[in-house]
C-alpha cells in the first residue's frame, strides 16, 4: 500500500511537471526582446543625458560607444535579414502578383496569400525593431557628437587673462609652488607613513637598481654601441654590410633609449608613490619618456648629424645638428606641456596663472618652432658660410619643403599671438598638434625612404619598364604612407576616436549612389580585381609572344594582331569580372549610361570610328606592323597599330600619326601585303650608234650577279623607244625583299655604269647648240672693258691689288 501511494504520488508530480512546461517555457525570455529592452534602455539613459547636459564629456563618449554598439548589433541584424521572411516571401512570389480590386481571385489562393502576408508580418518584426533602434542610435550619437563639439568649441575659445600683465606673474608661481609643495609633503606622509613608509623601503632597492642599470644604458651602454657600430659602417668592404651596420645603429638608437627610460620609469612606478595630488602625473611617466625617445630617434634618423649618406634631408653637418637638438628640446617642450596639462587636472589654478604658464610653453615651442622652420629653408652650403637663411626663391617657395616650413612658421607666430591676447587653448592648438604633426611626418618620410629602398632593390630596375616603376616608386609609396597617416593626422588635430569610427563606418558601409551601394570594400574588390586581370592579361601575352607564337607560322604582323586582341579581350574580361566581384548592380545606372552614350556618341564620333577602324585592322588585317605602306601622301613602315591611330615611320626616320579611320576609309597602297617580293625598274640610256645586244647582255649580266634580285621570275630588258640624244631601254627585275629597292637600284646603276665604260657604249647626255648674234660688237666691247680694267680707269673705281 506505502508503495502504491508513492507511485500515484510520483505520477501526479510526473503530470503536474509536464503540464508545467509549456508554461515554463512561455514564461521564459525571448532573447531578442530581451536584447531590445537592453538597447532602449541604453537609448534612455543617453536621452537622459542629453536633456541634462550635466555629464562630463568623458561620460558622454562612454555613453555614445555603448549607444554605437547597439547601433552596430541592430545593423547586423538589419543586413542579415531572417531566413523565415525570405522563404515567405519565396512563397508569396509563387502565387503571383495580387489582383486588382475589379479582378476576382480564387478563394484558396487568396487565404493563402493573406495568410503568408500575416506570416511576414509576424517574421519581419525583429528586423523592424531593429531598424528602429538603429535610427535612434544614429539620432542619439548625431546629438551626443554635437553636444561635445560644442564644449569643445567653448572650452577653445575662452578667453583667459593676458600672460603679459606683470601682476600675474608672482601669483602664478606661488600657486606652483603651492601645488608642488603640496605633492611634496604628501610624499613625505607616505614614506614616513608606518605602513606605506616601510613598502616603500622594502621596495627601494629594487627601484635603485633598475634606475642604475637604466642610467647606465643611457650614459654607457648606448653611446659606446653607437660609435661601434658607426665605425664598422664607416669600414665597411661592400655595401651590403654597410647597409646592415646602418640599420643597425637605427635599432640601437630606439631600443637602448626606450628600454633605459622603461627601466627608470618602472623604478619610480615599483615605489608606489601615488600622492592624491598628482594621480595624473603618476599615469603620465611612461609618456614623459616615450616623448623624449622618440624626439631622439627621428632627429637621428631624418637629419643624421653623423652620417651625412644616410641624412634624408640635404643639409650641411652644422645645420644637421642644431636641427637635431632642436629637435630634442621640442620633445622636452611636449614633456613640459603634458606635465601642465596632469597639473591642471590635479590642481585648481586660477585662469590667470593657467594662462602665465601655458603662455612660456607655447612661446618656447613657437621659437623653436621658427627656428627649426628657418633651419630647414636654408641651403647646405650658404648656411656654413653665413649663419643666416638665405632668401627664398620662387621654386622652394612652392616645393614641398618650402610649404612645410611656411606652415611651421605659421603655426609659431600665430600661438604667440594667441597667448598674448589671453586665448590659451587656441594657442596650445596652433603649437601643440603641429610639433606632433612635424614628428608625424618625420616617421611617415623615414618610412617611405625605407620601403623604397627595400621594394627598388626588390625589384631591380633593369628592364626599362621596371625602371619606369622605379621612378615612380617613391610617389606611390609616399601616397600610400600618407593616406595611412591620416587617421593619425586627424587624431592630432583635434579629432576623436569616434569621429574616426564614423568615418570608417560610413567608408564600410558605404553610401548609396542611383541605386548603386559603393563602398571601400567595393571599391579595393573591384580595383584588386581589375589589376589582378590586367595583371595576368599581361603576363599571358608575354608567354604566348615569347614561347607559343614564335612556334606557329604566323608572322609578325599576325602575332602582335593576336596579341593587341588578347589585350583588348583581357581588360574587357578582368573589367567584367571585377564588376562582378565587387556585387555591383549597374542595371539602374542602365538609363543613365544610354543617355551618357548618346552624349559620348556625339562628342567622340571621331575618336570611336577610330577605336572600330582600330578593331577592323587588326580582324581583317589589310596593313600589319612591318607593313610598307603609302597613305596619305606618306610612305613608310607601319611601326604600331593603335586603338585610336597607327603609327608610320618614314625612310627619314619620322613618325607619322595616321588615324585608323583614314586607313579604313581612303586608299592605302601596300607594297608588303602579301609578299616581300616586289618589281624593280631601272632606266638606262646609251647613245644612238651603241651595240644593243652588248647592251642588252650588259644590263642582264648585272641583274645575275645581284643577291637582292630573283632569278625567277627571270629578269628583262625592253627597249622603250628613241629618245631626243638616247636609245631608251628598262631593266626590270623582281626583288626578294622590296624594302631593299634603294640599295638594289644603287647597286645595279653602278654595275651597269662601269660595264658599259668597259664596253666603250656611251651614255649620251643632252647638248645644246647656242648661237650668239653681232658677234663683232660684243667682242669689241669685251676688249675695251678688259683695256679699262687694266689702267685702272674703268668708271671711277681705284685699282686694288685684289683687283
Amino acid at each position: 500500500m506505502p508503495r502504491f501511494t508513492t507511485l500515484i504520488l510520483a505520477a501526479l508530480a510526473l503530470v503536474v511537471w509536464l503540464g508545467a512546461m509549456p508554461t515554463r517555457a512561455q514564461d521564459a525570455p525571448d532573447p531578442f526582446e530581451q536584447r531590445v529592452a537592453e538597447w532602449n534602455e541604453t537609448a534612455e539613459r543617453a536621452e537622459e543625458a542629453l536633456r541634462n547636459a550635466r555629464a562630463s564629456n568623458d561620460a558622454l563618449e562612454i555613453l555614445r560607444s555603448d549607444v554605437a554598439a547597439n547601433r552596430s548589433e541592430a545593423l547586423d541584424i538589419i543586413e542579415r535579414g531572417n531566413i523565415e521572411t525570405l522563404t515567405l516571401k519565396a512563397r508569396l512570389e509563387a502565387l503571383g502578383p495580387a489582383p486588382s480590386e475589379k479582378d476576382a481571385e480564387p478563394e484558396r489562393v487568396a487565404t493563402q496569400r493573406k495568410e503568408l502576408l500575416e506570416a511576414i508580418a509576424v517574421a519581419d518584426a525583429p528586423v523592424l525593431a531593429a531598424q528602429q533602434a538603429y535610427n535612434r542610435a544614429e539620432v542619439l550619437i548625431e546629438e551626443i557628437d554635437k553636444l561635445i563639439r560644442a564644449r569643445q568649441r567653448t572650452e577653445l575659445f575662452a578667453r583667459e587673462p593676458s600672460p603679459l600683465v606683470p601682476t600675474y606673474w608672482l601669483p602664478a608661481l606661488s600657486e606652483l609652488s603651492a601645488y608642488l609643495g603640496r605633492v611634496a609633503n604628501e610624499v613625505g606622509d607616505i614614506i614616513t607613513s608606518p605602513t606605506q613608509g616601510a613598502l616603500v623601503r622594502q621596495r627601494l632597492p629594487l627601484a635603485g637598481l633598475l634606475s642604475a642599470i637604466g642610467l647606465f644604458a643611457l650614459l654607457f651602454v648606448h653611446p659606446r654601441a653607437i660609435r661601434r657600430v658607426e665605425a664598422a659602417s664607416a669600414g665597411a668592404a661592400t655595401g651590403i654590410r654597410k647597409r646592415g651596420f646602418t640599420g643597425l645603429a637605427l635599432v640601437l638608437r630606439l631600443a637602448l633609449p626606450a628600454i633605459g627610460a622603461g627601466l627608470l620609469a618602472t623604478a619610480f612606478l615599483s615605489l608606489r608613490l601615488a600622492p592624491p595630488s598628482a594621480k595624473s602625473l603618476n599615469a603620465i611617466v611612461v609618456t614623459l619618456g616615450l616623448f623624449l625617445v622618440i624626439a631622439y630617434w627621428l632627429a637621428h634618423v631624418v637629419f643624421a648629424p653623423s652620417e651625412p649618406d644616410r641624412r634624408l634631408i640635404d643639409q650641411s653637418d652644422q645645420t644637421a645638428a642644431r636641427a637635431t637638438w632642436i629637435a630634442l628640446a621640442l620633445g622636452l617642450v611636449l614633456v613640459f606641456e603634458t606635465i601642465l596639462e596632469a597639473m591642471e587636472r590635479d590642481f585648481q589654478f586660477t585662469p590667470a596663472s593657467r594662462s602665465v604658464m601655458a603662455a612660456i610653453i607655447v612661446v618656447a615651442g613657437s621659437v623653436l618652432l621658427w627656428r627649426l622652420a628657418s633651419l630647414l629653408r636654408a641651403s647646405p652650403g650658404m648656411q656654413d658660410e653665413t649663419g643666416g637663411t638665405p632668401p627664398t626663391t620662387d621654386e622652394s617657395a612652392i616645393s614641398l619643403t618650402g610649404l612645410i616650413t611656411r606652415a611651421l612658421q605659421f603655426a609659431a607666430a600665430l600661438a604667440v599671438l594667441f597667448s598674448i591676447a589671453g586665448y590659451v587653448q587656441i594657442a596650445r592648438q596652433a603649437m601643440v598638434p603641429m610639433v606632433l604633426s612635424l614628428a608625424l611626418l618625420a616617421f611617415c618620410l623615414a618610412l617611405n625612404h625605407f620601403l623604397t629602398v627595400t621594394v627598388t632593390r626588390l625589384l631591380g630596375g633593369h628592364r626599362p619598364d621596371e625602371r619606369v616603376a622605379v621612378t615612380l616608386l617613391p610617389f606611390a609609396l609616399g601616397l600610400v604612407v600618407l593616406v595611412a597617416s591620416v587617421p593619425a593626422f586627424a587624431l592630432i588635430w583635434g579629432a576623436r576616436v569616434a569621429d574616426i569610427s564614423e568615418v570608417w563606418i560610413l567608408l564600410t558601409q558605404g553610401v548609396e549612389i542611383a541605386g548603386v551601394r559603393v563602398s571601400i570594400g567595393v571599391v579595393f574588390t573591384l580595383i584588386a580585381v581589375f589589376v589582378l586581370g590586367v595583371f595576368t592579361t599581361r603576363w599571358l601575352q608575354r608567354f604566348l609572344g615569347t614561347s607559343v607564337l614564335p612556334r606557329t607560322r604566323l608572322d609578325s604582323g599576325g602575332r602582335n594582331a593576336v596579341l593587341t586582341g588578347l589585350g583588348y579581350a583581357g581588360i574587357t574580361l578582368a573589367a567584367l569580372i571585377a564588376v562582378s566581384a565587387a556585387g555591383l548592380d549597374l542595371s539602374n545606372l542602365a538609363i543613365v549610361a544610354g543617355a551618357l552614350s548618346v552624349g559620348i556618341g556625339f562628342g567622340l564620333q571621331a575618336i570611336v570610328s577610330n577605336f572600330v577602324s582600330g578593331i577592323i585592322l587588326l580582324v581583317e588585317r589589310p596593313i600589319k606592323e612591318g607593313d610598307w605602306i603609302e597613305v596619305s601622301g606618306h610612305s613608310g613602315i607601319v611601326r604600331k597599330i593603335a586603338v585610336r591611330s597607327t603609327r608610320i615611320q618614314t625612310f627619314d626616320r619620322h613618325d607619322v600619326i595616321v588615324p585608323n579611320s583614314d586607313l579604313i576609309a581612303g586608299t592605302v597602297k601596300n607594297m608588303t601585303l602579301t609578299t616581300q617580293t616586289g618589281r624593280l625598274i631601272v632606266p638606262v640610256g646609251v647613245a644612238y650608234g651603241s651595240d644593243l645586244e652588248k647592251t642588252r647582255r650588259i644590263l642582264l649580266d648585272a641583274v645575275k650577279d645581284n643577291d637582292m634580285v630573283l632569278s625567277y621570275p627571270e629578269a628583262s630588258v625592253l627597249f622603250m623607244g628613241l629618245g631626243e640624244s638616247s636609245l631608251d631601254f628598262e631593266l626590270r627585275c623582281f626583288l626578294k625583299d622590296v624594302s631593299n629597292v634603294l640599295t638594289a637600284r644603287s647597286d645595279l646603276l653602278f654595275e651597269i655604269y662601269n660595264e658599259l665604260g668597259k664596253a666603250g657604249i656611251e651614255i649620251p647626255f643632252p647638248q645644246r647648240d647656242i648661237t650668239v648674234r653681232n658677234v663683232e660688237d660684243l667682242a669689241k666691247a669685251l676688249g675695251r672693258s678688259r683695256k679699262e680694267i687694266e689702267t685702272g680707269k674703268a668708271g671711277e673705281v681705284p685699282r686694288t691689288p685684289e683687283a
